[in-house]
């Protein structure tokens, strides 16, 4: 059996970052696990397709988005927990231990991560949440945050989870996630770990920022407003979305 597998989707050489794929992969050798890169540009299958660190990967001839290249990176992931991370991340030994440690000793926990939130659902907004040095103990959320998360692989996979490929390229996803996990009575947490670096890239984009889509463009407000949309109608069944006060946001 394979402990850990690393699933990092890559489209650049993260130009916002001090961070990138090659950094990262330098943190993994000190790292037992398979990696496993999900490709979403020609230009870096061409720069990192061969390198000694990756053990497995996709390549995308064109970029699959963010849910899309979750699940082609889970269905070809052989280990016990499975890492989610940016490309553009910073982490440590120390860091991805912790997170497996909280992942297998939570009650019911199916997903970790470093940060995540609380939501108001109804109105689609954060009532808090929680970062680095802010918390010190485990706290059950709606969502983890998807630069970096941790998956128990037997739980995730037993109950049939899978990120909703309808909010691709991006957003919307991870609390997509959430509310599947707490419908079938189980848990995601963010837990107080220490031992990562990250920089916000498109979550913190404007919205007239463009992203190329399977050979399309659209831009990151678009993309928002269409997956707000997708999420309003996918789960206005459970819950009593206040729609006056989403008109026009």
């Amino acid at each position: 059996m394979i402990d850990r597998s690393f699933i990092i989707p890559v489209l650049d050489m993260s130009p916002h970052s001090p961070y990138n794929i090659l950094t990262l992969l330098e943190d993994l050798n000190t790292i037992e696990g398979e990696v496993i890169c999900i490709f979403n540009s020609e230009d870096t299958f061409q720069q990192l397709g061969d390198h000694p660190r990756i053990d497995k990967y996709c390549h995308n001839k064109t970029n699959a988005g963010v849910s899309r290249s979750w699940n082609i990176g889970i269905n070809i992931a052989e280990g016990k927990a499975i890492f989610i991370m940016n490309a553009d991340l910073h982490i440590t030994k120390g860091c991805v231990e912790e997170l497996e440690r909280f992942l297998f000793t939570l009650n019911k926990a199916v997903i970790v991560g470093p940060q995540g939130s609380h939501l108001d659902l109804r109105r689609l907004s954060v009532i808090r949440y929680f970062q680095k040095g802010t918390f010190d103990r485990p706290i059950r959320t709606h969502d983890v945050s998807g630069f970096l998360f941790a998956i128990n692989a037997e739980l995730f996979l037993s109950h049939r989870f899978v990120f909703d490929t309808r909010y691709s390229p991006c957003f919307f996803e991870e609390w997509d996630m959430g509310l599947q996990i707490m419908q079938a009575g189980l848990c995601l947490y963010a837990v107080p770990v220490q031992g990562f670096e990250h920089q916000w890239g498109m979550s913190q984009a404007n919205d007239e920022r463009v992203i190329n889509y399977f050979g399309r463009e659209i831009t990151r407000g678009q993309a928002m407003r269409e997956n707000r949309t997708k999420f309003i109608d996918k789960w206005k069944h459970l819950i009593p979305f206040n729609l006056d006060l989403l008109k026009g946001s």
